[in-house]
């Protein structure tokens, strides 16, 4: 009994120093004799701005069975196309038609792929890319949301990337068209030119068939603003003669406002500590107004005013009530004119 116990373990331990063996020698065979790996996809995971016309070309770590590889690939959402192979290594998908605009696409490389000495992919492989959006605008003086503006010799709106410049100013439309109009294209800055009349509401549209300047590809909707222009310029402040307001916690709180050819007013209220209150309480003017919290704002409002054009304005901003503590309050607007106030609650 005792010798057939010595034989069996023997075995084993030449079955485990076998298999030891066979490991070792897996890890350093030649590449093209391992499981295969995949080197290389482009476009890379997680890119972004990928043409709509761009191939998918995948790397691998050794030659591959070609129909079973091109099997055992997918893409979601799904694109029709066709493959090519560069050489064994390297296989190509190319989109019958342009990938969908602004789409993140997932390719998914199933175990299926196979060697050319039928050894299974050794990982199942992901990745994952953006398509190119389509152009928008990014910027504009005035602004795309604000409804005054102070007599304007000019508008200019700036896109995501340059604009097919003659498309462009054929198709830019302005109601009522100021005299002396003109408009110039500079790569994706848009300048409209001519003597705007105070006291008028002007509307400007972009319509989505305009495309941009390398890829053709259109806007993905109309763009229509509109603001009147006024004969005062902009200005806001909330009423209070020094820069500290006090208020009770635990009760609503009423923020006096006064303001001229001001739309919206963009309320944030963020919570500061003791110290850094004192210190804005007693910054210089210029340091003061610099002033920007290091956290996220614990309040966040946007109220619509009750302006007329080129009328003096008051108006109250409600919060809800607060805690004790020490906050500051910034208040934004469309038109561009802004103010702060520490707020201490007892």
């Amino acid at each position: 009994m005792l010798a057939r116990r010595t034989w069996l373990g023997l075995l084993l331990v030449l079955l485990l120093l076998g298999l030891g063996a066979l490991a070792f020698v897996f890890n350093f065979l030649p590449a093209s004799l391992q499981a295969p790996r995949v080197l290389q996809i482009d476009p890379a995971n997680d890119a972004t701005d990928i043409l709509l016309t761009s191939p998918i070309t995948i790397t691998f770590s050794a030659p591959m069975q070609r129909v079973e590889t091109q099997n055992a690939l997918g893409l979601t959402p799904r694109v029709s196309g066709n493959f090519t192979w560069r050489d064994d290594q390297t296989l190509v998908f190319t989109p019958r038609t342009q990938l969908p605009i602004s789409t993140t696409l997932t390719l998914t490389l199933a175990r299926d792929a196979r060697s050319w000495i039928g050894r299974a992919l050794e990982n199942e492989t992901r990745s994952r890319f953006t398509t190119l959006a389509p152009p928008s605008v990014v910027d504009s003086s005035p602004a795309l949301d604000a409804r005054f503006v102070y007599v304007p010799n000019q508008v200019t709106i700036a896109f995501s990337r340059a604009m097919d410049g003659n498309l462009l100013a054929d198709s830019v439309m302005i109601e009522p068209l100021p005299e002396q109009f003109g408009i110039n294209v500079n790569q994706n800055l848009v300048t409209l030119r001519g003597f705007f009349q105070a006291r008028t509401r002007y509307r400007i549209t972009i319509p989505e068939f305009v495309t941009d300047k390398e890829f053709g590809i259109p806007l993905a909707r109309d763009y229509v603003w509109a603001f009147t222009a006024a004969s005062q310029y902009p200005n806001f402040s909330i009423l209070n003669r020094g820069r500290v307001l006090k208020f009770s916690a635990n009760t609503p709180i009423e923020i006096p406002t006064q303001f001229t050819n001001v739309s919206r007013l963009d309320v944030e209220l963020y919570s500061i500590s003791q110290s850094v209150f004192e210190e804005q309480a007693n910054a210089p003017f210029e340091s003061w107004y610099e002033f920007e919290p290091t956290t996220a704002p614990t309040k966040t409002r946007r109220v619509e005013t009750n302006a007329q054009l080129d009328e003096y304005t008051q108006q109250s901003v409600s919060l809800d009530a607060l805690s004790r503590g020490t906050y500051f309050l910034k208040i934004t607007t469309p038109e561009g004119v802004s103010d702060a106030q520490l707020i201490v609650v007892e």
